[in-house]
């Protein structure tokens, strides 16, 4: 089938998994599987419902993305972008919505410390570069997010939300966060509903155990920090 090369959908071939959805899921809008947008096709090897990332390789992509002095790219690479550091991948809602603005300026606020750690921050949401772009241009005060120190991506076509799971009914992106090492490994994933918040400081957390644990010779639970440690692991006999 001819790759589309306009934002249409075909609605008359649906994804590998729609007629017989053990899975539980279906490709939007029974989009074709095939199909790209205008920008650079993205990675073949992506596979259709993991709900469940930890321990795998993660998606890399070729997307529009907008970055910290405002210039942008409409061939941003995840992993070109990310290479020889461990990597934030950081999904929200939408631009202009109600809560984000706090969701992204807290990671933002947080961002010299995830720099410290050799962390790179990429927020996506499936928004538009345009979208993306005046929404950078807004101060907090007025709904925007200001000038923040990562670049934000435009998913329009989705395609990065669904690989990693966390495209929404609506079409939205849930709020998630993914956790890489420098392998492109995923560490790291927390899907939350719409109305509870992100723990940037529980995210440091585990950045800071990821990072001791790469760096350290330790196993199994040697490698466990006190402070953390369930109780029973003090007193059971069978450890």
């Amino acid at each position: 089938m001819e790759v589309s090369r306009k934002w249409n959908y075909d609605y008359d071939t649906r994804c590998e998994c729609s007629e017989d959805d053990r899975c539980g899921c279906a490709f939007p809008e029974n989009m074709a599987r095939s199909f790209v947008p205008d920008y650079q096709t993205q990675t073949q090897q992506a596979t259709l419902c993991r709900p469940v990332l930890v321990g795998q390789q993660a998606f890399n992509f070729s997307a529009p993305a907008v970055f910290a002095d405002g210039s942008t790219n409409d061939l941003f690479n995840f992993f070109d972008y990310i290479a020889d550091s461990y990597a934030l991948l950081v999904f929200y809602l939408a631009d202009f919505s109600a809560v984000c603005p706090l969701d992204i300026t807290s990671f933002n606020q947080a961002y010299a410390e995830f720099s410290k750690r050799n962390i790179k921050v990429v927020a996506v949401s499936v928004d538009s570069l345009p979208a993306h772009i005046a929404w950078r241009k807004l101060p907090f005060a007025e709904g925007g997010i200001g000038q923040v120190g990562f670049p934000l991506v435009s998913d329009l076509s989705k395609v990065i939300c669904n690989e990693y799971g966390v495209l929404r009914s609506d079409g939205m992106a849930q709020r998630s966060t993914f956790l890489i090492d420098k392998s492109y490994t995923v560490k790291y994933q927390a899907v939350y509903d719409h109305k509870i918040e992100r723990s940037v400081e529980e995210t440091l957390r585990v950045a800071d155990r990821l990072i001791s644990l790469d760096k350290s010779d330790c196993k199994g639970f040697q490698c466990w920090n006190k402070q953390n440690k369930p109780a029973v692991l003090e007193t059971s006999k069978h450890l």
